[in-house]
């Protein structure tokens, strides 16, 4: 990993979606997606205040369960479908008006996972479970995806998953996670190459822990990225700095893609720490979680979202003068 003082620090929000699984493309309910005008001057809004917190990176998440965005013949996706490079492009167009850059999120851990009965079903749901819907996907939906947006300015990386752990037995021992480690480096690896050779642009995956980090090394990720929860470390013993010093060796730079605004389980959390000892260990950046509000469907309730003044303080604190001329 670089050096801390070689690294600039970049400051992000989590705006993971305005309507899960619906903000790009179109779906059983119709076109709900980034496009619609109503949808675009809602993020536009956002956007202007994100940009004014002195953030400039922004994690979206655009497939999510992979209920939208593409058409498919049994199980077989076949082509993005005629709302998916709208959608993105209004998003990307967004965030060029507000000097703003995206990282998109293409799956979810739940498009992974097997249903289970809380989850309502959708015809795209088993297209991951399966070699052949795997390499249909990449071919037919994300080689055309990145092709469109090839080195947008407005483009941080194509992130190849949200916390795939979760769906992996090998981390995860629940009957949902069945797909296997080597399965998915596989299918990960093949992401990577084509966001590579056809978006000429850099691509990450959201590790769900720091101590998973290491898992994904030898994929050709051009960033390494991990998501931060106190409660969710608390078995290491390690403070956010130990972790992080433990991950110094990385071959390439580290962000965290997810940091709570809050943690009530442990509330000696503070935001403003983190952020420094993640400056000071010479990380490329943060995300906070999260910018939208929580719905009451979601497991993330209790942390609810991103105080705007806060970060707008921390920003201000630990501006670097020579990235404002």
């Amino acid at each position: 990993m670089p050096h801390p003082s070689s690294t600039p620090f970049s400051l992000g929000v989590n705006y993971p979606w305005l309507n899960y699984g619906t903000d790009f493309g179109s779906g059983p309910a119709g076109h709900l997606g980034i496009s619609v005008p109503q949808a675009a001057a809602r993020v536009d809004r956002d956007f202007a205040e994100i940009a004014d917190t002195g953030s400039s990176l922004v994690r979206w998440f655009l497939f999510g369960d992979g209920r939208c965005g593409f058409l498919a013949k049994a199980g077989i996706p076949e082509r993005p479908d005629r709302s998916l490079l709208a959608d993105v492009a209004a998003a990307l167009q967004l965030a060029e008006r507000h000097r703003l850059k995206l990282c998109f999120s293409l799956i979810d851990y739940l498009w992974l996972q097997e249903l289970d009965r809380m989850r309502l079903p959708h015809a795209h749901q088993q297209v991951l479970h399966f070699p052949a819907g795997r390499e249909a996907l990449l071919q037919n939906v994300l080689i055309p995806l990145f092709r469109e947006f090839r080195g947008h300015p407005a483009l941080f990386a194509w992130e190849i998953a949200n916390e795939p752990e979760w769906a992996i037995r090998e981390f995860h021992p629940h009957a949902a996670a069945r797909m296997h480690l080597a399965d998915f480096r596989v299918f990960a690896r093949e992401i990577v190459a084509a966001a590579h050779e056809f978006g000429q642009m850099a691509a990450t995956l959201g590790s769900a822990r720091l101590v998973w980090v290491r898992a994904w090394t030898g994929l050709g990720l051009d960033y390494y990225q991990a998501h931060y929860y106190p409660a969710a470390e608390a078995e290491t013993g390690r403070s956010l700095a130990e972790e992080l010093t433990a991950l110094s060796s990385l071959d390439r730079p580290l962000w965290l893609g997810e940091l709570p605004a809050r943690d009530p389980v442990r509330p000696d959390y503070s935001l403003r720490q983190a952020l420094a000892a993640s400056r000071r260990a010479g990380l490329c950046g943060a995300a906070v979680w999260r910018w939208t509000e929580p719905g009451p469907e979601g497991t993330d309730q209790a942390l609810g979202r991103i105080e705007p003044a806060e970060l707008k303080a921390w920003s201000r604190e630990t501006r670097d003068p020579a990235r404002e001329s």
